[in-house]
């Protein structure tokens, strides 16, 4: 069997609202081969059947490369559910991905970041989760542009998982239909300033620029806690606690990790939130091994 590793995803980082996104190493994996018929093993008795979201991934993916035929899979998902941290789309590309290189890498990446990011509606989990590292994107009626932007290597990424889901359908929809002029230009100086502190590692830049005002001010109130969780860790570490995605996981970025004083102190918030000391994984989808 091939083994296909494809990371989480955190998408917004602040400001970067629908647009920016950045690919975590915390991983699902699947071990896959071509089937007479569809075989999911280690998967959830709910998600086991065509409505898989890997299964109708895989099967756009076949439509797309004039292929037929079923998939055998094996899942191992550490990517938890509904927490921001991209689980769909690490789903959908894993699903395209999986039919390209059981049929002679018929896809490009290109192809299938195109191909997952009509699945998902908007670009911002999907392009991180193919290309990997920082990613921008614009979406313009049909199509999307994306761009691999660069990022100092020196940044600590943290994930503060908490014991609860906030479902996208509730973060999207307390969200207002307008915003005014000036926090639309404001949340755009933002997210410019954001991708070069990112870039260059300036801290205190990072920490101004990180500021939203587009999102982050009506998806906190899905959040219990999240005003303590953001208060300790960064003073704790200096660095921006930011909402990842649409919730409830919280990114932390900052140049230094969070000590024992401050994970003790996290660790009396309510929620349970699991804190996990990341890398940022640069290739995106890829393949582990072949047996």
């Amino acid at each position: 069997m091939i083994k296909i590793s494809v990371p989480a995803t955190s998408a917004n980082l602040g400001p970067g609202f629908d647009c920016l996104g950045m690919a975590l190493s915390l991983y699902n994996t699947f071990e896959i081969e071509v089937s007479d018929t569809l075989r999911l093993d280690n998967v959830e008795e709910r998600f086991n059947n065509p409505d898989n979201l890997f299964v109708q991934a895989y099967m756009k993916g076949m439509k797309a490369i004039g292929r037929t035929g079923s998939i055998h899979a094996v899942f191992h998902c550490d990517i938890p559910v509904s927490r921001g941290l991209g689980s769909s789309a690490a789903m959908i590309t894993g699903g395209l991905y999986a039919a390209s290189v059981l049929h002679d890498s018929a896809l490009s990446k290109d192809q299938i970041f195109e191909l997952a990011a009509e699945m998902e509606g908007h670009p911002d989990n999907a392009a991180p989760c193919v290309y990997g590292g920082l990613t921008a994107c614009l979406k313009q009626n049909d199509s999307c542009t994306v761009g691999s932007l660069n990022l100092d290597s020196n940044w600590i990424t943290t994930v503060l998982i908490p014991s609860f889901e906030v479902s996208t359908a509730s973060a999207r929809a307390i969200l207002p239909a307008s915003v005014s002029l000036k926090d639309a230009a404001d949340n755009g100086a933002h997210a410019i300033l954001m991708v070069h502190a990112l870039e260059t590692g300036n801290e205190a830049l990072m920490k101004l620029a990180a500021k939203d005002l587009l999102h982050e001010p009506y998806r906190k109130n899905l959040i219990p806690h999240f005003d303590a969780v953001k208060r300790i860790s960064e003073h704790d570490t200096g660095g921006a606690c930011l909402i990842s995605g649409s919730g409830s996981t919280c990114l932390l970025i900052s140049r230094q990790p969070l000590s024992r004083v401050g994970l003790e102190e996290l660790a009396q918030v309510p929620g349970s939130w699991n804190i996990r000391q990341l890398s940022v994984d640069p290739m995106g989808v890829s393949t582990l091994e072949a047996d």
